[in-house]
């Protein structure tokens, strides 16, 4: 039997880390006395190398749901590619009016304040050393050409100012190979490559180095959305989480742009971990779409191989077989969209009469339902109903575009209401229930790591509930034993919600649904210490 080695006194050891389960100790002391040095690399998790996955990141011991196994502040931050002009500093959009030019290299800013962050440094230093003359912008409200190089410019920065981040941000992957078959690779040569070696000077980057730099932003970059607009970060070990379409981790984002990583369920030692690199709550075809244009891979986890997608027909839709009540599946979902799609290779089936569709008809008739669903009004009621009503002998129960619409739907009622939940009429309420029941059901299933729709629907629920249980105590004299059982349930779903959003800012509308939740629990808990008065039954 091996014997490990203690991390301080190198002498034999049996006393293990329990943090990460990686590091050995001969005595209590010892581990003590290790700690500032081993707490950074504490994690439950060490990073592994194959052929197929390059680096990723497998569990060190068996890890409970909902623990945060990284934290982690990015690397490099800037704006997207594509954007209009935005402050540099705190990445707000910009007007003509409402800005101000950086006074030593020009580029436009909200405030002094934003001029002097270490966030604007990079360019502000390479415009005025470098390109030797100020940046003007004088377009606004539209994608500025000039922006297209701007995180590009931060990471080569780094390179003189901080070479340690410069060598993090070269070890990560930027499959330049796989670029350079797509019209992408050539736009970047010119619009940021070519054009940051003349426009800024910078002759000893060669193309080639800009590309490759083009290519680690693409695929390591995470939309950040703690500003408005958005703005892309690169994190350093983040990066490594492998994708999977029913991941195990989500992530969450501090009000600065920090990145947090925790499980979604529970992880056994030997597991990996995952995030998903495209939207979680598209189908299959869409999803691996995404994730071959922007991440250059063609996804094969088991959720898109599956043509039920786990058994919810999530992309399913309705036999054009008149007398069938079954639903259209791909036959092969792994390749359709690929190059190696065929018309005798891509048709869609039915499950129940087995009946085939080409893939264009059925690809025609989701496009169609795409396009309505793109120009109509979602923040309103009734044209989620109209949609609903109109598609819902199209579609599965469980199809994605239904999902997107119910998903609005199910916050929507009450929100136009100035007395909120009271003012909504019985009718509603009913369906707002269901539509929250059905919903928490599907996400549950098909990608528990949606921590955000997860917590937004259970606090929808929670207070419906609770809605529900106060009109039939007073319209049909619910006796209290029941109402405190109705009650509880939606204490219950409160707690749950204020667990799944606890890590979310408070600038997002989830994480003032967090701080909501937290204090409608004290408000319950007031409410059920009542009642138990009033029975005299056990506390709660």
């Amino acid at each position: 039997m091996e014997v490990e080695a203690c991390a301080v006194c190198m002498q034999p050891a049996n006393q293990r880390c329990s943090g990460c389960h990686v590091i050995y100790y001969c005595s209590r002391d010892h581990q003590k006395s290790d700690w500032k040095l081993h707490r950074g690399k504490c994690v439950p998790f060490k990073v592994c190398e194959n052929a197929l996955l390059g680096r990723h990141l497998v569990a060190t011991r068996d890890i409970k749901e909902g623990v945060v196994v990284l934290k982690e502040l990015p690397l490099v931050a800037g704006p997207p590619q594509i954007t209009p002009p935005v402050c540099l500093g705190c990445y707000r959009t910009l007007d003509l009016f409402g800005s101000r030019e950086c006074v030593t290299c020009g580029w436009p800013l909200c405030s002094d304040k934003c001029g002097e962050s270490q966030a604007h440094k990079p360019e502000c230093h390479i415009t005025s050393t470098r390109r030797g003359a100020k940046v003007s912008v004088k377009t606004f409200h539209q994608p500025h050409p000039t922006y297209q190089c701007l995180l590009v410019l931060r990471c080569l920065y780094q390179r003189d100012s901080n070479p340690d981040v410069w060598k993090k941000l070269q070890n990560l992957e930027s499959h330049c190979e796989e670029r350079k078959k797509t019209p992408r690779y050539e736009e970047d040569r010119v619009a940021v490559a070519q054009f940051v070696r003349r426009f800024f000077n910078l002759q000893d980057f060669s193309e080639e180095q800009i590309l490759r730099v083009c290519g680690i932003v693409q695929v390591n970059g995470h939309e950040v959305p703690v500003t408005e607009p958005p703005h892309v970060a690169i994190y350093e070990t983040a990066s490594l989480l492998e994708h999977h379409c029913r991941p195990n981790c989500s992530k969450s984002f501090t009000s600065s742009g920090g990145l947090i990583i925790r499980t979604a369920e529970p992880i056994l030692k030997g597991q990996h971990l995952s995030i998903c690199y495209s939207d979680a709550l598209w189908g299959t075809a869409n999803r691996r779409h995404h994730l071959s244009e922007t991440k250059f891979f063609w996804c094969t986890c088991e959720r898109c191989a599956d043509p039920t997608e786990l058994g919810t027909f999530f992309s399913a839709i309705r036999c054009k077989n008149s007398l069938c009540d079954g639903y259209l599946l791909s036959e092969h979902p792994l390749l359709q969209g690929t190059p190696e799609e065929t018309p005798l290779n891509s048709g869609w089936r039915c499950h129940t009469c087995q009946v085939m569709v080409p893939v264009s008809e059925v690809m025609e008739t989701l496009e169609k339902v795409g396009r309505y669903l793109s120009s109509m009004e979602k923040g309103e009621p009734r044209s989620c109903e109209r949609f609903q009503e109109q598609f819902e002998n199209l579609l599965h129960p469980n199809h994605f575009y239904l999902t997107d619409v119910q998903l609005a739907l199910a916050q929507l009622y009450g929100q136009d209401s100035p007395e909120g939940l009271q003012g909504v009429g019985d009718k509603d309420l009913q369906k707002k229930i269901k539509l929250c029941r059905k919903l928490l059901a599907l996400v549950d299933h098909l990608v528990p790591s949606e921590n955000r729709v997860r917590g937004v629907l259970m606090f929808e629920l929670h207070a419906v509930v609770a809605e529900e249980a106060r009109r039939r105590a007073n319209r049909d004299g619910m006796n209290p034993g029941e109402f405190r059982d109705r009650l509880l349930e939606s204490k219950r779903l409160l707690t749950d919600a204020a667990f799944l959003l606890q890590y979310e800012p408070e600038v997002l509308p989830e994480g003032k649904m967090a701080v909501q939740a937290r204090k409608n629990l004290e408000d319950l808990n007031i409410l059920l210490q009542n009642i138990h008065v009033t029975i005299g039954d056990s506390p709660i």
